[in-house]
């Protein structure tokens, strides 16, 4: 069919310029003037025959010479421009005295009945038809099937797939004038890549050069987790990895002269070949400042981090000056102190075959307060709970750290989609701008109740409400950022039960100041039977030194502890009462709560029963730290989706008195999910309390490592990981032993699942034997809440 449009084409060009002649030399015309006396439309079925009149240009009345006018070729030519006909004649039809009557003859391209695709299993139908762009109903031309094909190789040349044919085809369809798309695909194969060839390199081998790459990359036949199949949209991509290799090295006139792809259709393999120059190393001579009013030259150039003699890396050298993940840029410098509009040129001179100087120019312009900040899109979440989050103020200089600062705030509340959180600039004249900060509210209340199997306690089950987000003033609407919660948990009837109810206030009197309360109840019959009912009060602040990211929190614990009968010697049956002071000390910098993608926390916590000091029978000290880390590795779509988590706990109980009297639940457990109770530090790959003392011990240290990776951030935040970890409890600092940690390794998942809130399932191995003496094994677990 696309070869019939072609030739009509032809032919109707030969109609014009041949038959048309002919029509008329059969009238007998020589060169004469005539009229316009009437037009008739021929073989038209969509296209209006007035609106083809009209396109011509031509008008009734209008004077034509015959056989030939001009008139007449624009008259063809404007018809064709519309890529409707596949065939245009115009015609005499005969002369009277009133003068000339004109046939217009046209043969429409057909339209669109239907779209079938063969032959295709990298791509779906639907990812096709949607590139095709057209609908049933369109006209299609030969031009349009050429271009259908091209794009669709495209898309499977995006797919690796890079001799991909495709043969796209008209049939006419049962409707007149209607035709079927037939797309018939060879998607040839996928390439792999089997070699990466440099020639020309003489300080970097061929496997330092490659490394280079990110995706582009040969496999080892015991690289099973690893793939080299073959994109060229990533190898493009990696050619200009290639380029900042050579850059952060020092090489800054390195220059890949050529490349060959070599491909093998019948192996499915290609070959890489690439002709690379190096050039020479270059080291710093001399960094020199211009424009530059208000820091000094040693100021900048402290910020670079660079000094005479140094190996030249470009890249961080650019970086430096404009933009590290540190914000100790020279950029930063200026832009967290109001200069918004500030430019910075550099300028490269190379002085010697091994040396550069850099000429940075600096346009600091004028210097830029904040008129206002407006808050978009919160319609849960009351204003002033947003803004005291926030580290920017009208009338404040522009500051660049402040702004991600208070977006990194934002996504510590949980309130809101963090994918979402945009701050926005806008400029109102050449001194000042507005800030608007857009937010995406999600809810992170939670009510759930569940049944599930611990290994302690059996058949378990829970109802628990809280409110993160709640009103004490408004409670069916919330939004004051108060938190409210209730659990109920319990296993196997009488063996645990727990009740507790809880508040806090965040900031009271809209001050940095937190106060709160929690009532509980506990019962307990494991190992040892105890009941525990009290009520802690906790107030707490944050700092503004060493830096506003430090607090400090300080509570009393009022309880009474009745323990029955058991076999431990750490604590004495019987009622006791308990009254307990605890200090905090803590510093969290992280950007979200569920998947931090960056930043630290740090916690030192002592609590002291004041047994003792004759307040209270309860005689106690217990000292833990905890220092977590999370490092960004990789962002998708510009979020960082790939995070490398680092954790450390430590625990130390003891007592002032020998014959101290201590609660049960303050000593140290480990193993499993850490669902078996109070105590209990979870060390996936071992059943619940199997490591250390199983009666618990005073001594405890776990570290943690975990690779996590995003799968989704809203609105159901998920997150795969791998994790290696090690941890032991000991009775003792005598029989201490700090490298004899039990260890194990395995991968998991975690969910946030409103309203239920955070589940997860991991699947670990226990390398070394538990406290029965028996190898641990692989161990699937389930757990609640953050895994920490």
């Amino acid at each position: 069919m696309r070869l019939f449009c072609s030739i009509s084409l032809a032919i109707s060009i030969i109609i014009f310029f041949g038959a048309k002649t002919e029509s008329f030399a059969q009238y007998g015309m020589e060169q004469a003037t005539y009229t316009i006396a009437g037009m008739e439309v021929q073989g038209n079925k969509y296209s209006d025959a007035e609106t083809i009149v009209n396109l011509t240009g031509l008008r009734i009345g209008d004077k034509i010479t015959l056989p030939s006018d001009n008139k007449l070729n624009t008259a063809i030519r404007n018809l064709w421009k519309r890529k409707q006909f596949s065939s245009v004649e115009i015609m005499v039809d005969r002369l009277t005295e009133l003068g000339v009557f004109l046939v217009i003859k046209v043969e429409e391209f057909p339209r669109l009945n239907s779209v079938n695709v063969e032959s295709n299993e990298e791509l779906t139908k639907r990812e096709i038809i949607d590139d095709i762009g057209k609908v049933k109903g369109d006209i299609i031309t030969g031009y349009d099937l050429y271009m259908i094909e091209k794009n669709i190789k495209r898309l499977y040349e995006e797919e690796g797939l890079m001799f991909a044919k495709v043969d796209a085809e008209l049939d006419k369809a049962d409707t007149a004038r209607y035709a079927d798309m037939n797309i018939e695909i060879d998607e040839g194969v996928e390439f792999y890549v089997r070699s990466i060839t440099f020639n020309g390199n003489e300080v970097f081998d061929d496997d330092d050069l490659a490394s280079a790459f990110d995706d582009t990359h040969t496999k080892s036949w015991y690289e099973f987790w690893s793939s080299s199949k073959f994109d060229k949209n990533e190898y493009e991509t990696d050619l200009g990895l290639l380029k900042q290799f050579f850059k952060r090295e020092g090489y800054i006139d390195a220059r890949i002269l050529s490349d060959s792809l070599i491909y093998n259709e019948d192996e499915e393999t290609v070959d890489i070949v690439l002709n690379v120059d190096e050039g020479n190393k270059y080291y710093l001579r001399n960094v020199s400042f211009e424009g530059n009013t208000v820091y000094e030259d040693d100021l900048l150039l402290k910020r670079l981090d660079f000094k005479v003699g140094d190996e030249y890396n470009a890249e961080q050298f650019e970086a430096n000056l404009r933009a590290n993940e540190d914000q100790t840029d020279v950029s930063s410098l200026y832009m967290d102190n109001g200069y918004l509009m500030f430019r910075i040129e550099k300028e490269e001179k190379r002085v010697a075959s091994d040396s550069v100087d850099v000429k940075i120019s600096i346009f600091e312009n004028s210097r830029v307060t904040i008129r206002r900040v407006n808050i978009v899109g919160n319609t849960k979440t009351k204003d002033k709970v947003i803004r005291r989050e926030l580290y920017t103020r009208p009338g404040d200089y522009f500051n660049r750290s402040a702004i991600i600062r208070s977006v990194k705030a934002l996504g510590v509340l949980q309130y809101f989609n963090p994918e979402a959180l945009r701050p926005d600039v806008k400029p109102v004249d050449n001194t000042r701008v507005d800030l608007e900060y857009t937010v995406e509210e999600q809810s992170t209340d939670t009510f759930n109740a569940s049944i599930g199997f611990a290994g302690t306690f059996g058949l378990t089950g829970a109802i628990g409400m809280t409110f993160n987000n709640f009103s004490l003033a408004e409670p069916l609407q919330g939004g004051a950022g108060q938190v409210l919660n209730f659990t109920w948990e319990f296993g196997q009837a009488s063996r645990y039960q727990t009740l507790s109810l809880g508040f806090t206030e965040p900031w009271l009197f809209d001050e940095p100041t937190t106060v709160g309360f929690n009532i509980f109840n506990t019962n307990v019959d494991y190992f040892y039977k105890l009941k525990r009912t009290g009520i802690q009060f906790n107030v707490g602040r944050r700092f503004r030194w060493p830096d506003d990211y430090w607090r400090g929190d300080w509570s009393i614990r009022l309880q009474e502890n009745n323990v029955g009968e058991n076999i431990s010697s750490y604590y004495r049956p019987g009622l006791n009462t308990e009254i307990t002071l605890v200090q905090s000390f803590s510093r969290i910098s992280l950007n979200n709560r569920f998947f931090a993608t960056d930043g630290s926390q740090f916690s030192y916590t002592t609590s002291v029963a004041l047994g003792a000091a004759g307040l209270g029978t309860t005689d106690y000290i217990k000292n833990e730290i905890t220092f977590d880390t999370y490092n960004p590795l990789y962002k998708i779509e510009d979020y960082d989706r790939v995070v490398l988590y680092l954790g450390t706990k430590m625990g130390y109980l003891t007592g002032f008195e020998s014959d101290t009297a201590m609660s049960p639940l303050e000593l140290y457990y480990m193993g499993g999910n850490g669902l078996s109770g109070f105590g209990v530090t979870p060390l996936r790959g071992y059943d619940d309390r199997a490591v250390g003392v199983q009666d618990g011990g005073r001594i405890m240290l776990r570290t943690t490592a975990e690779l996590r990776f995003a799968l989704a951030v809203n609105p159901m935040p998920i997150y795969f990981y791998g994790f290696a970890e090690a941890g032991n409890v000991w009775t003792n600092l005598r029989n201490t032993d700090p490298f004899d940690l039990k260890r194990s390794a395995g991968v998991g998942v975690q969910l946030m699942i409103n309203p239920i809130g955070i589940i997860g399932f991991s699947y670990g191995y226990g390398f070394d034997k538990d406290n029965t003496g028996v190898k641990s094994g692989w161990k699937f677990l389930f757990h609640l809440g953050n895994y920490m």
